[in-house]
């Protein structure tokens, strides 16, 4: 059986301080990364597109993507920590 990385997408919402924002978790190196949101007005949550669009800018490969109780979780063939990137 194959080995992937996987990372977890959740929408945060607003605070009084920050704007929504999307929250990815490797759950692999169990680090977490909180980035604001890019435009993607088609997208039902735009918290998918924005992290894939991020962490591809990063190098990340994925070759999947699944859904849970309010989460996303993307499925990627790279192995590093995205906060280190």
């Amino acid at each position: 059986m194959d080995n992937y990385h996987v990372l977890k997408v959740t929408n945060v919402g607003p605070t009084n301080k920050n704007p929504a924002r999307v929250k990815i978790i490797s759950e692999r190196f169990k680090a977490t990364l909180i980035i604001p949101y890019t435009n993607d007005p088609g997208s039902i949550s735009p918290a998918l597109p924005t992290a894939i669009n991020y962490l591809t800018a990063m190098g990340f490969e994925f070759i999947g993507q699944g859904e849970g109780n309010g989460h996303y979780y993307l499925i990627s063939t790279t192995f590093k920590n995205p906060k280190k990137s």
